[in-house]
């Protein structure tokens, strides 16, 4: 498992779900930001609380025996003055590049512990917010603003919090360790790495040789910005950049998998094949077939019959694992695009491209026991023309 705090302790998990802005240091320092104090002025700003995390790995420890916190800002006030709570106002660094500015206290009745700390944050965000609701109700602690893990082994810039709030976070850590490869990154290969970014896998590997041009970036997730084209750069490096800011170790391969360099794809947990057919896709699917690799295929088909002027389209994907072999194999075409094939002329195709990532992307986390499937279908074909989709 990967270290997720924030999944796997219910205190923690209950803060960042009721909008908390959080972030835990490397150090074990819980830092809830955005809360607001009121000044000794009779002003209302925001300052940070600093509370001592102790972690048995990934899991809080409790009940808390430290029944202290810290406060970054200017001391907080109430109508009377700084508050009892505040009984030391002196800059302190608690760890590389964290300073506090008062230390707080504020012990329960009879030296009772706190619960877990869910219930210490929860106290002290109420003892120093509660005065600047008195001059201003509208203010709340709850800004829904990001949450952060300082940590190598967090796999997000910031937390899932939509994972938290649903109550899933231990479902979607059955991916924790897994090591994607995507080859091929054009309209669907794009897509396909838009979603898996949103999960925690530990490494995301981008192969594909081309440069992002024009015609990719209207069959492509997000709006690709016109200095971004004239640049021309490879298609993995440009996606890199973008999911970079959300999803940390994407790998980018600026260049094609074909059969003198396939074995880079062993090791890898899950691989997505987005790309066109003919022998060089036969040779990746024998090696990965060699390797006990798991792998999902994905293609569309659009054409334009002449005596209309509207396409035919219909989208697929074959999944094929150890376990079953044979489905991929009768299912999936190895040969080449036609000269005229209405896709290689870039037809506007988002849409086609985005299901056909989504169907690929939901048969790898139904492997994966994501998601519930009464029984294995390694094939699945959609018709657009007849609203009509067969499995087997």
């Amino acid at each position: 498992m990967s270290f997720d705090p924030f999944g796997r302790s219910h205190d923690l998990a209950k803060l960042a779900a009721e909008g908390f802005e959080l972030e835990l240091t490397q150090a074990g320092h819980l830092l809830i930001r955005s809360v607001p104090f009121r000044t000794a002025t009779g002003g209302v700003e925001r300052g940070t609380i600093v509370i001592k995390v102790e972690l048995n790995g990934d899991i809080t420890v409790n009940p808390v025996d430290d029944h202290s916190a810290r406060f970054i800002g200017l001391a907080p006030c109430n109508a009377a003055g700084v508050l009892r709570a505040v009984v030391n106002s002196s800059d302190q660094q608690i760890e590389p590049g964290l300073t506090v500015n008062h230390v707080l206290s504020r012990k329960l009745r009879d030296d009772r512990k706190y619960s877990d700390y869910y219930a210490k944050a929860r106290a002290y965000v109420h003892l120093i917010e509660r005065p600047a609701k008195a001059l201003d109700p509208s203010v709340d602690a709850r800004t829904f603003g990001p949450c952060v893990v300082r940590s190598e082994n967090w796999p997000f810039e910031y937390v899932d919090t939509a994972s938290g709030r649903a109550g899933i976070g231990a479902i979607s850590a059955k991916l924790a360790l897994s090591k994607i490869a995507i080859v091929g990154l054009g309209g669907t290969g794009a897509y396909i790495l838009d979603l898996v970014a949103k999960c925690p896998v530990e490494e995301i590997h981008l192969f594909d040789g081309d440069k992002f041009s024009t015609h990719n970036a209207f069959r492509a997730p997000g709006a690709a910005s016109l200095d971004q084209l004239r640049l021309g750069s490879p298609k993995v490096e440009y996606l890199k950049e973008i999911y970079s800011r959300m999803k940390r170790r994407i790998v980018a391969h600026s260049y094609n998998i074909n059969a003198d360099n396939v074995n880079e794809l062993a090791g890898f947990s899950f691989v997505f094949l987005a790309m066109e057919g003919g022998d060089v896709k036969r040779q990746i699917v024998d090696a990965l077939e060699a390797m006990g690799a798991s792998f999902v295929d994905s293609s569309l088909g659009v054409v334009r019959p002449k005596a209309d002027d509207r396409l035919v389209a219909q989208v697929q994907i074959s999944g094929s694992f150890p376990e079953d072999r044979e489905t991929f194999r009768r299912k999936v075409d190895f040969g080449k695009l036609e000269e005229d094939d209405p896709y290689e002329q870039n037809i506007q195709i988002a849409e086609l491209n985005a299901l056909n990532a989504a169907l690929a992307v939901l048969w790898w986390k139904k492997l994966a026991g994501i998601l519930y499937e009464r029984s294995r279908r390694s094939h699945q074909r959609l018709n657009i023309a007849f609203n009509k989709l067969s499995t087997e």
